[in-house]
């Protein structure tokens, strides 16, 4: 190793290694940041985040409609009068001693 010579100047470590973690923390920083600025811009992010918002949207939309069914579930397993109520409505039944009515629309 060369001797240094009296006008070098050699900085001390700590200085040394404080600058290269400086440089270090702004490169991390860069790196974190600026890919996440590019993103904001491109159109096919926008696009997904449309879509996700799309899915949200729909995947409420479901959640309502189980809860509705699970609602009815729990009606037709318990209450009587669901039971009577869906029957009428969609077999068409009624009890023995009822008059049924069938009325036609007007014609087309």
């Amino acid at each position: 190793m060369p001797k240094p010579l009296a006008d070098m100047h050699v900085p001390p470590a700590i200085r040394r290694w404080s600058a290269r973690f400086g440089l270090a923390v702004i490169v991390a920083i860069a790196i974190g940041y600026l890919p996440a600025q590019v993103l904001k811009k491109d159109p096919r992010t926008v696009k997904l985040h449309a879509q996700l918002d799309e899915l949200d949207a729909e995947t409420r939309e479901l959640a309502a409609k189980n809860a509705a069914l699970v609602r009815d579930i729990n009606a037709l397993r318990n209450d009587v009068g669901a039971i009577e109520v869906r029957a009428r409505a969609d077999l068409g039944m009624v009890y023995p001693d009822e008059i049924v009515l069938r009325v036609k629309g007007p014609a087309p």
